[in-house]
């Protein structure tokens, strides 16, 4: 970071390409480490006060990418947009120390290019694929600068969790008997959203998932 009194700016470079800082866009949002290279860094120190208090000191916040080493690649103002929050990363030292993450976001969006194994859909595909995405991209570059262009990264495909329908209660069901394998027998009084709601002898009124009892076999329908 770096501060302009002068021009009341304040300047932030994110270098993918040193692979010391984890920066990483998250639904749009570009999460930024803070200042500090060994031990904890310290949120009211320097220019981590500066951009901690930039929705109401009055200092513009301008961010400058660097992708290919030396490269700087201007992306325009950017905002604070929510609380800044700690994590733990490795220092130069090669320690573990509490970071300052600033989370902050283009004013008004932009379309520079970011690199792709950087940007994440949400925080759950940030936690998927994220973990080692400073060493894949080192990788990367260094297999670029050798001219072998078979290694480059290719971002991992996380197939989407395939949703079964749901049993659709019928609803002639209303009335029936039914026989539960730890209730007993009893009558089908109601049905409730995605639950039926059962009478029985031995134990009363039970509220039950319809779905969840046909796929354990817990109920058996009188016919």
């Amino acid at each position: 970071m770096r501060r302009a009194k002068k021009t009341n700016t304040l300047v932030l470079i994110s270098d993918y390409t040193k692979g010391l800082y984890h920066d990483k866009w998250i639904g749009g949002v570009l999460h930024y480490t803070g200042m500090g290279k060994n031990g904890d860094q310290d949120l009211h120190w320097l220019q981590n006060r500066t951009l901690a208090e930039s929705r109401f000191n009055g200092v513009d916040v301008h961010l400058f990418e660097v992708i290919d080493a030396g490269e700087y690649i201007y992306c325009g103002r950017v905002r604070l947009v929510e609380e800044p929050y700690t994590e733990m990363q490795n220092g130069e030292d090669g320690r573990p120390r509490k970071v300052w993450m600033f989370p902050i976001k283009p004013v008004p969006d932009n379309d520079v290019q970011k690199p792709s194994m950087f940007v994440f859909k949400d925080m759950q595909d940030y936690q998927i694929r994220g973990k080692h995405v400073d060493v894949e991209y080192a990788k990367m570059k260094e297999a670029n600068k050798k001219g072998d262009r078979t290694k480059e990264y290719v971002p991992p495909v996380t197939p989407k969790p395939t949703v079964k329908p749901k049993l659709e209660i019928p609803k002639d069901i209303v009335g029936k008997q039914v026989k539960h394998k730890s209730y007993g027998i009893g009558v089908v009084t109601d049905i409730s959203g995605n639950s039926i709601v059962v009478k029985f002898d031995a134990v009363g009124e039970k509220k039950m998932g319809y779905d969840f009892c046909v796929k354990k076999k817990l109920l058996e329908i009188k016919k």
